[in-house]
């Protein structure tokens, strides 16, 4: 595959971070994927044990909307960058009705091995929507929620790694050091495996040239995609195009990333902040308002309040005032204490 910027789609690469649905349904064709991968092991285990007592609905959803060996549906462009979880499921239950049809009707699972009511929830089907929706939910508290305040960390350091890189050294040396599977050749971004790619028009051959014409491209950290997986998807507007690339897993990292909450990271945190405090340096470090603090905390905005300001003069966060709205996220000092745990 070869991406062929031109001098306006140089000037519109952003970085992204996609947010916890996204990393949920590239998850799940990890999950259907043979468990080789020794830094994936303790999340496998959990939650293929666990996945198997859910209802037969999350089998059905996940063979359609990540298949083991064809292209994902693309809910990636549909839904867009969504910080939390429940900000991602609302923007898919109100896609437009046109680009989630079209989406849908084109994805590679074959008719005959499609549940009836997967194709129901791009109707507006009144139980297909819950059904999904409902089976996502239970997946994601088993598999993505437990993990996702260190995964989010992870990718925004790569995020903020790379857009580094860029402010320092150019387009160039961050594009060239991006995955081991990309070359970048300007004006040329090669992948040099072979990777599912598609546009809304064509699912079912090879596209090995693609021209961005200006529309820029969003580049995605990931952390269950794999290298020689890398996906290209482009709207049906035109909004910039996006890459989604794997972010770099060593065995470290896999042992602070799976650990159960309860084990010794948490446990220091706590010991150190207090339970409510390190839980709120936490919730912050996905970027929240004091209200959203306050409703993930289970807690009176203005306790909220308290525990942030509390947290800001230890220098370990920094709000931004908006209008009527004080929004919270991490110094570095902070992102050190969270890595460090």
């Amino acid at each position: 595959m070869r991406i062929h910027f031109t001098v306006a789609d140089v000037a519109r690469v952003r970085m992204v971070t996609l947010g916890p649905l996204a990393e949920l349904q590239l998850s799940l064709r990890k999950l259907q994927q043979p468990g080789s991968e020794i830094l994936f092991m303790p999340w496998r285990t959990r939650a293929a044990s666990g996945a198997r007592l859910l209802p037969p609905d999350l089998r059905d959803a996940a063979r359609f909307l990540a298949p083991p060996s064809a292209p994902l549906v693309d809910l990636f462009t549909l839904v867009g960058a969504a910080d939390s979880y429940a900000e991602g499921i609302d923007r898919l239950c109100q896609a437009p009705a046109g680009p989630l049809d079209r989406e849908f009707a084109l994805a590679p699972t074959a008719a005959s091995a499609r549940s009836p009511w997967i194709t129901g929830f791009a109707h507006g089907d009144r139980t297909a929507r819950p059904r999904l929706t409902g089976a996502l939910a239970d997946y994601h508290a088993l598999a993505i929620a437990p993990y996702w305040s260190r995964i989010r960390r992870l990718l925004d350091n790569e995020r903020a790694a790379r857009t580094a890189v860029m402010v320092a050294q150019g387009l160039d040396a961050m594009l060239a050091g991006l995955a081991p599977t990309l070359r970048w050749s300007p004006p040329v971004l090669e992948v040099s495996t072979s990777p599912r790619t598609w546009t809304p028009g064509d699912r079912t051959s090879a596209i090995t040239e693609i021209h961005l014409r200006g529309r820029g491209v969003l580049l995605a950290p990931s952390l269950f995609t794999d290298a020689d997986d890398l996906g290209l998807y482009t709207p049906w507007n035109d909004d910039p195009a996006l890459l989604i690339y794997p972010v770099d897993l060593d065995a470290s990292t896999s042992m602070r990333l799976w650990q159960p909450a309860e084990q010794a990271g948490d446990v220091a945190l706590a010991r150190l902040l207090g339970t409510t405090r390190a839980a709120a340096l936490r919730v912050i470090a996905d970027g929240c308002t004091t209200t959203g603090l306050a409703r993930r905390l289970g807690i009176t905005p203005g306790g909220a309040s308290q525990h942030a300001t509390v947290l800001r003069e230890a220098g370990l966060v920094v709000s931004h005032r908006h209008r009527n709205t004080v929004r919270h996220a991490l110094t570095s000092l902070g992102v050190e204490l969270l890595n460090a745990t």
